[in-house]
C-alpha cells in the first residue's frame, strides 16, 4: 500500500467516528426532546448509539476496501452465513429483555411497601441479573468461546450463595439460642420483678422472644438480651403480687 492509501485508510476511520458522533448528537437532540412522547425519550440513548456506531462501521468498511478490495467480495458471503448466528443471540437477549420487564414488575409489586431505594435496587438487580445471564447464553451463539467467563461467574454466584447461607445460618442460630434462652428465662422472672444484672439494674416491663425489657431507675427502657440471664449472676426481688380476695 502507498501512503495515500494508508492516508485514505485513516482518513475513512476518523470520518466514520466524526461523522458517528454528530449523528449521535442530532438523534439525541431531536428524539430526547421533552417535547417527545415518553417511548421516543427513552429510545433517544440507543438509537443514538445506533447511529454512532453505523457511521464507524461505514468507515471500517471503507477502510478494509482500500486496504483489501478482495476481502469486501467475501464480505457479503461471511455475512450471511454469520446473520443465523446472530439471529439466535438477538432472540435470547430480546426474550430475557421481556422477562426481565415481567420479572420487575412483579417484583415492583411485591416491594410497594418497601422504601424507593430498596425498590430500585431490587429491581436493578434483577435486571441485570437476567440480562446478564442472557448475554452468557447469547455470545456463545457468535462463536465466541467464553468457558473463562463462565467460570469466573459461576464462581461470583457461588461466593455470594455461600456468604448468604453463611450470613443466614450463623443469625438463624443465634436468634435461636436467644429464643431457647427466653424459655428458660420465663421460668425465673416475670413482669414487674426488680433485677440486678452487673451494670444493669431495674423493672422487668416485659419479656420478648429474644430479650428481656427493663426500666431503670431513671425511666431509661433497655433491652436485654436472654442468654445473659443463663451466663451470669442475676438478683432478682419478686413483684409484690395482690392477696387473693375470700370468697363471700
Amino acid at each position: 500500500m502507498s501512503s495515500t492509501d494508508w492516508i485514505v485508510v485513516a482518513a475513512a476511520i476518523a470520518a466514520g467516528f466524526l461523522i458517528g458522533m454528530i449523528v449521535s448528537r442530532i438523534i439525541a437532540t431531536v428524539l430526547g426532546s421533552p417535547t417527545r412522547p415518553e417511548p421516543l425519550q427513552q429510545a433517544a440513548g440507543p438509537l443514538s448509539s445506533l447511529g454512532l456506531w453505523t457511521c464507524v462501521i461505514i468507515g471500517l468498511l471503507v477502510a478494509l476496501g482500500v486496504m483489501a478490495p478482495d476481502a469486501l467480495d467475501e464480505l457479503p458471503r461471511d455475512l450471511i452465513a454469520f446473520l443465523p448466528k446472530l439471529l439466535s443471540a438477538a432472540i435470547v437477549v430480546i426474550g430475557a429483555n421481556v422477562m426481565a420487564a415481567f420479572a420487575t414488575a412483579a417484583l415492583s409489586k411485591a416491594l410497594a411497601r418497601a422504601s424507593s431505594t430498596v425498590q430500585r435496587q431490587a429491581v436493578a438487580l434483577t435486571r441485570a441479573t437476567i440480562l446478564g445471564l442472557a448475554v452468557l447464553i447469547a455470545v456463545p451463539q457468535l462463536g465466541i468461546d467464553t468457558t473463562v467467563v463462565n467460570l469466573g461467574v459461576a464462581a461470583i454466584f457461588f461466593a455470594l450463595a455461600a456468604s448468604f447461607t453463611l450470613l443466614v445460618g450463623l443469625g438463624g442460630r443465634n436468634v435461636a439460642s436467644q429464643v431457647a434462652s427466653t424459655r428458660a428465662v420465663k421460668r425465673m422472672i416475670e413482669n414487674g420483678d426488680e433485677i440486678s444484672l452487673d451494670d444493669i439494674a431495674g423493672t422487668v416491663i416485659n419479656l420478648h422472644p429474644t430479650a428481656v425489657e427493663i426500666e431503670t431507675v431513671s425511666g431509661r427502657k433497655v433491652l436485654i438480651p436472654s442468654s445473659r440471664f443463663l451466663g451470669e449472676t442475676v438478683t432478682i426481688k419478686r413483684a409484690d403480687k395482690p392477696a387473693p380476695v375470700a370468697a363471700d
